[in-house]
């Protein structure tokens, strides 16, 4: 019972440590989820697992020696950082709601079908519609709905490179 104990105390740290990196690099690094399926996936592990991690780490810190009095401090904390879990989780969730969306593609690179130029657009809520913001940005497919997207000049493409796409 100890090993489990410890096994579901460490899993939880474990994962406590990836959002704090994800959330950290995240902003960072020019990685973006595309809402999807694993997008879905990762919201739902931004609202649910990180609490469930922080209360689960009670297994590694309740202990039989603790006296009553401790034990009630050690819950009271967990739970108050449960709550501020939640609070984070839903600061980035609403942060995210201002975010560049692909509008359209304009290039594809030829002997790498992945890479793209593409349009894109940022706006916030009803402005969205009225005072969109528009760059361009190559975009390159890493796996499932990951991207990897970095601002570009279109004027220092190689034209060579590239395959000019439809509007």
């Amino acid at each position: 019972m100890q090993i489990l104990n410890k096994v579901i105390f460490w899993v939880s740290i474990v994962v406590i440590l990836t959002w704090m990196m994800l959330s950290l690099f995240g902003k960072l690094i020019p990685l973006e989820i595309k809402i999807g399926k694993s997008g879905g996936l990762y919201q739902v592990f931004l609202f649910y697992a990180l609490q469930t991690a922080v209360l689960l780490t009670l297994f590694g810190t309740l202990k039989q020696k603790d006296s009553r009095r401790r034990l009630i401090i050690k819950l009271i904390l967990t739970c108050a950082i449960a709550v501020a879990a939640c609070f984070l989780t839903i600061v980035t969730i609403f942060s995210g709601m201002c975010s560049w969306n692909t509008d359209r593609v304009l290039l594809e690179k030829k002997d790498a079908p992945d890479t793209r130029i593409v349009l894109r657009r940022k706006g916030c809520g009803e402005q969205k519609k009225k005072y969109p913001l528009y760059k361009t940005a190559q975009e390159k497919h890493i796996i499932a709905d990951l991207y990897w997207i970095k601002d570009i000049d279109t004027n220092q493409l190689d034209q060579k490179q590239w395959n000019r796409l439809n509007p």
